[in-house]
């Protein structure tokens, strides 16, 4: 495993974690299965502070606060491991459940660690697994949190107190830990084909109709987590460009 830069805030880290199924595989294909993954994440965590988490069929997204990154390597080490036995077991299969051990990446100021929250939450609106947060059962939007907003930013101020703020702008963005290219692209081609079917115009009318470019950038970002790279790609304009229609009033 790479090493791993970290922000340490009075001792304590706080980071972005994701696993994923082996081959895009479905490895939580049922209830049953995600809340075993669950079990097994939350009873193993011992020291790790669980902030935000959500259980998709392929992948999985988990912010987490530890003061020490070994014990989440061993955490995450005895969890995937326990987990990768059940689902060999139940399936009466061999080999590798996930793909690697697990991507991370460490929250860098306030605004980074609000927007992966609502990131972790957002997933399953975002692949169309449902049309709110509050459907979703595998998430701590509803597990831990019963879709209250106000309690999850009561626990994220609590949480913040001693967290090191460092300077940003505005306008800042984050890219997030995503599950492979593959299922992003389809998202973003699935939405532009709505929005112009909704709009009733085609690809090259779109170019020329700044507002209704505007209005698809922000929902592709905002909405779907689209980075300016993909959508560039399905769109047809540059990224930077995309970039500056996403601030247009």
């Amino acid at each position: 495993m790479p090493r791993i830069p970290r922000k340490n805030m009075e001792g304590a880290s706080f980071f972005h974690i994701m696993v994923q199924g082996i081959n895009k595989e479905y490895i939580f294909n049922t209830a049953k299965e995600k809340n075993k993954y669950l079990d097994l994440i939350l009873k193993n965590k011992e020291e790790i502070q669980m902030i935000a988490y959500c259980v998709m069929g392929n992948h999985a997204h988990f912010l987490v606060k530890t003061d020490d990154i070994k014990k989440l390597q061993i955490w995450m080490a005895k969890s995937n491991t326990s987990y990768a036995i059940y689902y060999n077991k139940s399936h009466n299969r061999v080999g590798y459940v996930f793909k690697g051990r697990y991507k991370i990446q460490p929250i860098k100021n306030d605004k980074h660690f609000y927007c992966c929250v609502e990131y972790i939450h957002l997933n399953p609106v975002k692949a169309n697994i449902c049309r709110e947060k509050t459907e979703y059962k595998f998430s701590s939007y509803q597990k831990e949190y019963n879709g209250d907003e106000q309690k999850i930013n009561q626990k994220i101020t609590y949480l913040l107190n001693n967290f090191m703020e460092q300077s940003y702008n505005e306008k800042e963005e984050f890219d997030f830990l995503e599950e492979d290219d593959y299922d992003k692209k389809k998202i973003c081609e699935q939405t532009i084909q709505k929005f112009l079917k909704d709009k009733n115009i085609n690809k090259d009318e779109l170019k020329e109709k700044k507002d209704y470019l505007t209005e698809l950038v922000k929902i592709l970002r905002d909405r779907n987590g689209i980075s300016y790279r993909i959508m560039a790609e399905y769109i047809g304009i540059g990224r930077e460009t995309l970039r500056k229609y996403k601030y247009k009033k």
